[in-house]
């Protein structure tokens, strides 16, 4: 009974439990609806009011972004105006610089460009205009000045070069009268039949005669350009040619010459008409310059060696070079003699010097004498290997006996006394007056000699030579050419012919037997 009583009382505490749970229950979810209304208005408000903030808060950043974007296109158009600005600006500043660029540089080289074109075609009197004192200005001006030295050498080059064509004419009728004057005089110096008085007079017309030749050979070898010819020289010939050349001027500006000469100078390799030039200039100067001051002018000429070197100085006790000139004083065109001077004579002098290896110099003078010291140092020549013993040079001639010599010379007073000398030292001599006869005789005789002058009517001495290189060149390479103007071997079209093969007129007659000798020996 109990047991059945029990699950009943089970499931009525059951049923009162579910009731209170139910009770409960329903109470909660009575309330669980207004509590969801509650907070769900609750949550609307925040969320409406956190909507109106972010709509403010969107509205102000929308406004403060809108200002941004406003104040950041102003910035740029305010840099787009100012960089246009600057833009325009630097335009036209550019175009500015370029033009005072083109006014103050472009053009003015332009310009120089243009008259330095025009010299080098050889228009000397191109002048430009200097427009201002800048530096293009004062290239502008050390060109006028370039092209007024230039036009002035150029002047003087040309009188100097006529005079040279007219002296080298005026040298060939000057040296045939003198040869003849010579070899009269020394004809009738051979004779022993002539009286004491005689033979003074024709002494001294020979020791005029040849002071006369020795001075014109000078003044050929110093106005007529030749090609060089490098040789052993001996610089104390140089120096006495180099004196005889000015030695007129001695005597009228009262100057004494002293020195001394090495008389065991070696010698030197070289041009000697180069060298001679060389001392030529430098005596001038010294002559010049010992005009400017009184007697007692004293010029001094040594030579010696030092070292491996053969010097010449040329000292004068003038007043010197002054250092601001002789800072300057072998650059072209620097010169102490104004208008007077060329300003390239030392400068053309150091240019021969040292393309022979040596130098010139400006040393000064020891003491309290003042006055100028110019030394020319050159290296001394390796002396030539002598013939071995034994050998004979061709022909082996050491006299005219047997030799057949044709003279071919225009000039009757030149010819005949030449072939009287020959004829008395035993040689046959044929004469022609011309080249067309000389070939006349070459048709009946063949010489061992051909002595030709070189200026001759219908067939000058160049003509027959080449007639005879094209004919019978076996004649050709026996001919030697008498002249008193060379210059004319060294024309265009003309064959080369070796210096050795001319003897310059006026010729003593011993030189002229000497060189046939020669010449025969050597084949």
């Amino acid at each position: 009974m109990l047991s059945v009583l029990r699950p009943r009382r089970a499931s009525l505490s059951l049923r009162v439990t579910l009731l209170c749970l139910a009770l409960v229950a329903g109470t909660y979810a009575g309330a669980l609806p207004v509590y969801l209304v509650t907070h769900v208005r609750a949550a609307t408000r925040r969320d409406r009011a956190t909507g109106q903030s972010e709509l403010a808060a969107g509205r102000l950043t929308h406004e403060y972004l809108l200002a941004r974007d406003q104040a950041l296109e102003a910035a740029v158009t305010e840099a787009l105006r100012v960089t246009l600005l600057w833009l325009v600006l630097g335009g036209a500043a550019i175009a500015l610089t370029l033009s005072i660029l083109r006014r103050r540089i472009w053009d003015p080289l332009r310009e120089l460009e243009t008259g330095l074109a025009r010299v080098a075609e050889g228009d000397l009197n191109t002048a430009l205009p200097v427009r201002r004192a800048d530096e293009v200005g004062r290239l502008v001006q050390h060109f006028n000045d370039m092209t007024r030295v230039l036009r002035d050498r150029a002047e003087e080059q040309g009188r100097f070069a006529a005079a040279g064509e007219l002296l080298g004419g005026v040298a060939h009728e000057v040296s045939n009268p003198l040869m003849a004057i010579a070899v009269h005089a020394e004809n009738r110096l051979a004779d022993p039949t002539i009286s004491e008085e005689h033979r003074g007079e024709m002494t001294q017309i020979l020791r005029q005669t040849r002071r006369a030749t020795k001075l014109l050979r000078g003044l050929l070898r110093f106005v007529r350009a030749t090609e060089r010819q490098v040789a052993h020289v001996n610089l104390n010939d140089v120096v006495r040619g180099a004196l005889d050349l000015v030695s007129y001027r001695f005597g009228v500006d009262e100057v004494t010459v002293g020195g001394h000469l090495d008389p065991a100078l070696p010698p030197v390799e070289g041009d000697a008409i180069k060298l001679e030039q060389v001392v030529v200039n430098l005596l001038a100067n010294a002559i010049d310059a010992l005009r400017a001051i009184k007697p007692p002018r004293r010029l001094t000429v040594d030579t010696g060696v030092s070292g491996d070197r053969v010097c010449v100085a040329i000292a004068d006790n003038g007043r010197g070079v002054p250092p601001e000139i002789a800072a300057r004083l072998f650059r072209p065109f620097a010169t102490t003699k104004g208008r007077r001077g060329t300003g390239l004579g030392l400068y053309i002098s150091r240019q021969i010097a040292r393309e022979g290896g040596g130098d010139l110099t400006l040393v000064p003078v020891p003491g309290e004498g003042g006055g100028a010291r110019f030394v020319l140092s050159l290296p001394a020549a390796v002396a030539p290997a002598d013939r071995p013993e034994g050998t004979v040079a061709r022909g082996g001639h050491v006299s005219l006996d047997g030799l057949r010599v044709l003279l071919v010379d225009d000039e009757e007073g030149v010819r005949r006394p030449m072939a009287r000398f020959l004829t008395r030292r035993g040689a046959a001599v044929d004469e022609a007056s011309d080249g067309e006869a000389a070939l006349a005789q070459l048709g009946l005789h063949e010489p061992d000699v051909i002595l030709a002058d070189l200026r001759m009517p219908r067939m000058s001495g160049v003509e027959l030579f080449a007639r005879l290189e094209d004919e019978r060149p076996h004649l050709a390479a026996r001919v030697l050419f008498l002249s008193g103007d060379v210059s004319q071997l060294a024309e265009p079209g003309n064959t080369p012919v070796a210096r050795e093969r001319v003897l310059v007129k006026p010729v003593e007659l011993a030189e002229l037997e000497r060189r046939i000798l020669e010449f025969v020996r050597g084949g």
